[in-house]
């Protein structure tokens, strides 16, 4: 600490508004103050509304008085439109000798507040003496505030990113920084421990994070006996067939659902049950997923159902007394071969409709014996493996190329013989349509 006799160096910042980093902790209360004129109690009287008027000539002066020498860090000056254009600050310890004066001249008209920090001064009275005014008026204080410094201590610790989303395989890397009571950034010195919820997850020491299952996971980090979290979310690898899809609804805007707009919603109208929601994805797809998040809003009960043509359906999942509050209801590795996804809300947790942020059907195209059409035995592609050219039958007006997960790679029409040289070798998906719109799903491989 440097008393006041030691000012000569001191560093200060003064700004017109509070700054964003506070270096300073609770201001002092109880201070008493005497003036050259007017009530000086009023600047010291923790009430914005009053104020000290000063007689209306230079100089004016006003001395606060912290009772017994304290540490002083800070200075907040509460200048009515009537301040001091030119004035200075110093430091006592006795109110007798005052020393090291700050001066501050030129300085802005109208309402305004001088921020002076980073003093760290010892002194028990404050001298503010006003040499030149911004107006004919006298000098105007509302309120005159002193602050001590503050030792930092941590308090609290926060970890990076707070929410996470990574696909199956992927990994995340968590980080942790501290803060003190102040709210302002603190080292940290000692180690930090991880942990993560559940099983099939891991995070090291370093807060690298890897899950070898999908779900939503905590990660936990501790240090210096605090703790924070963050959540992440490990998501299918396979593609969100909602996207390319189409909604339709029995109330509300149904496309807000797969929209993969975490800001949209359908909602369905109010008070009325049964209310559904039906995915079209356009033809039979591999459905290995389902994640729906509801807003609060939600259903107590309800069922969902997969369909091929639409007409016969067929019960995936039948959920009762579903818990209130903005949820995700996740189905992790489903084997559903199905063009259509059919939600049916039979109860609410609230008065209001049915609300879905997102409705998202994770899968492949569909793989099965059942979608090959015997009435087409010439539907085939050869040869089978193939390194320089494919050929498909003569009734193929489309060929589409994918990757066993699914993933769209290339699509070529009206051509029986396909050069296949810039694929790499490897299996991949290949379905054809046929003049009448039957399709085919086979494996190929390239070699």
């Amino acid at each position: 600490m440097k008393h006041f006799t030691n000012f000569r160096n001191l560093l200060f910042a003064l700004a017109l508004s509070l700054v964003s980093v506070i270096t300073y902790g609770q201001k002092y209360s109880g201070l008493t103050a005497t003036a050259s004129s007017g009530d000086a109690s009023a600047a010291v009287d923790n009430n914005m509304g009053t104020r000290w008027e000063s007689g209306f000539e230079d100089p004016q002066w006003i001395v606060v008085d912290l009772g017994e020498v304290k540490n002083v860090n800070a200075i907040k000056i509460y200048w009515e439109a009537a301040n001091a254009k030119d004035y200075t600050l110093s430091f006592s310890a006795d109110g007798e000798i005052y020393g090291n004066e700050l001066s501050y001249t030129d300085k802005s008209e109208g309402t305004r507040t001088d921020v002076i920090e980073n003093l760290d001064v010892d002194c028990r009275y404050i001298k503010m003496n006003g040499t030149a005014r911004n107006l004919t008026y006298g000098y105007s204080i509302w309120e005159f505030e002193v602050y001590p410094a503050v030792t930092p201590v941590l308090t609290r610790i926060a970890v990076t990113p707070a929410t996470a989303n990574i696909q199956l395989g992927e990994s995340q890397q968590f980080s942790v920084a501290g803060y003190d009571q102040l709210g302002n950034d603190y080292t940290l010195t000692n180690e930090t421990q991880w942990t993560v919820d559940e099983t099939g997850a891991n995070i090291d020491e370093n807060g690298f994070f890897t899950s070898t299952q999908k779900g939503l996971f905590t990660v936990t980090a501790t240090n210096s006996e605090l703790s924070a979290t963050a959540t992440v979310e490990v998501l299918p690898t396979n593609d969100n067939l909602s996207i390319t899809g189409t909604a339709t609804a029995s109330s509300g805007t149904a496309d807000a659902a797969i929209d993969n707009a975490a800001g949209t919603r359908w909602e369905s109208e109010q008070g009325v049950d049964p209310q559904w929601i039906m995915i079209d994805l356009g033809e039979r797809k591999h459905i290995t997923d389902i994640l729906i998040s509801w807003e609060a809003a939600n259903a107590k009960d309800y069922m969902i159902e997969t369909s091929i043509d639409g007409n016969s359906w067929t019960t995936l999942e039948d959920k009762t007394d579903m818990p209130e509050g903005a949820r995700v209801d996740r189905y992790y590795d489903l084997d559903v071969n199905a063009r259509f996804v059919k939600l049916t809300g039979t109860s609410r947790n609230l008065t209001y409709g049915y609300s879905i942020w997102e409705f998202k059907i994770f899968g492949t195209v569909a793989l099965s014996t059942s979608q090959v059409d015997t009435n087409y035995p010439e539907f085939r592609i050869f040869p089978n493996p193939a390194s320089k050219i494919l050929t498909v039958s003569d009734n193929v007006v489309k060929t589409d190329f994918y990757s066993l997960q699914g993933q769209f790679i290339r699509s070529v029409s009206n051509q029986k013989n396909i050069e296949i040289t810039s694929f790499s070798q490897g299996l991949y998906l290949v379905r054809l349509t046929d003049n009448k719109g039957n399709q085919k799903t086979s494996k190929l491989e390239i070699k």
